[in-house]
């Protein structure tokens, strides 16, 4: 692409084709012909124009480019790029339109008012903004990543914390399920003690009654064979007969015993309450934990008062 900052000095003794004079200031352009500095195109001319057209030396500026239209631009640094209006490098900025300048910018009548001052000079209060700004991005960026550690510290506390109250209830139930595990083994097993002894006197009160019916069958048995016989020999007899057909006193065998009876209502009226104690226990533990006014489980048992198993006035205990 021919630009002016490709030109290079030619030989000594070439001649310019464009004046045919001996070459003064004498350059090559990048398509070979050799020409004096002043009859050189100005930079303006060469190179990209706004209108597309790539224009070229003197001779041959009427061939059409074969190569697609050249946009100037940046080559590095802000230092180093080049003015597209008059192809020299930038080292100015015009504070007022906010445009970089070359030299010949600079003495142009659209900026000799303005205040036009170098590169690095006018993007230093930039530079300084710019890190005026990121100080403070990356302090707050400390200061959020702080604050999400101390959150994080404080979820890790809760966490531990929850995972230590799972625990507690799970041993607090558990040792209520055990709890009330013993005390239903103990009341069954108390029950099963009375209806083995209710079986035990059935047997005995059975037992009995069958002596006692099977003697009275025997005396039935004999009087209805003296009640056969002659006349006289039933006078002869009738003192015997009479003392045997005496009938005795009337109140056989007991049932059931009267203490058997007594422990059976104790303990009936000690169960007669265990669905009220239930429903008192379970409203009970609804409320205390819906609340959630408890000060834990812990170690620490439930109170008697919460686990509704206040002894009942009518319930007095009974030994079996």
């Amino acid at each position: 692409m021919p630009t002016a900052a490709s030109l290079q000095g030619v030989h000594d003794g070439a001649t310019c084709p464009a004046c045919a004079g001996p070459p003064k200031d004498a350059v090559t352009a990048t398509c070979g012909h050799s020409l004096c500095g002043p009859c050189l195109p100005p930079p303006a001319r060469m190179g990209a124009q706004p209108s597309g057209r790539l224009l070229l030396c003197p001779l041959c500026q009427e061939e059409e480019p074969t190569e697609a239209p050249v946009v100037p631009v940046p080559l590095g640094p802000l230092g180093e790029t080049y003015c597209e209006e008059h192809g020299e490098k930038i080292y100015f900025f015009c504070e007022k339109d906010a445009d970089f300048l070359c030299v010949l910018c600079r003495e142009g009548p659209a900026h000799q008012a303005h205040s036009v001052g170098f590169l690095d000079e006018a993007i230093q209060p930039y530079r300084d903004r710019l890190r005026s700004r990121l100080e403070a991005l990356r302090a707050e960026r400390d200061k959020i990543e702080d604050t999400k550690c101390r959150e994080d510290q404080k979820l890790h506390v809760l966490l531990a914390q929850i995972e230590s109250k799972k625990q507690e209830v799970e041993a607090a139930f558990e040792r209520l399920q055990q709890e009330l595990g013993n005390q239903r083994r103990l009341l069954l097993a108390r029950l099963r003690k009375l209806e083995q002894q209710v079986w035990k006197e059935r047997e005995e009160y059975i037992g009995k009654v069958s002596e006692e019916v099977a003697w009275l069958g025997a005396q039935v048995e004999e009087l209805e064979d003296k009640c056969q016989q002659p006349a006289s020999a039933l006078l002869q007899d009738a003192r015997v007969a009479q003392s045997r057909c005496d009938v005795r006193p009337a109140g056989g065998p007991e049932a059931i015993s009267s203490d058997l009876i007594a422990r059976i209502r104790d303990l009936h009226r000690t169960t007669l309450v265990l669905p009220e104690m239930m429903r008192t226990f379970s409203e009970n533990l609804e409320r205390h934990l819906g609340t959630g006014s408890g000060k834990g489980t812990g170690e620490r048992s439930l109170p008697r008062s919460v686990l509704g198993i206040t002894p009942h006035p009518r319930a007095p205990e009974s030994k079996t």
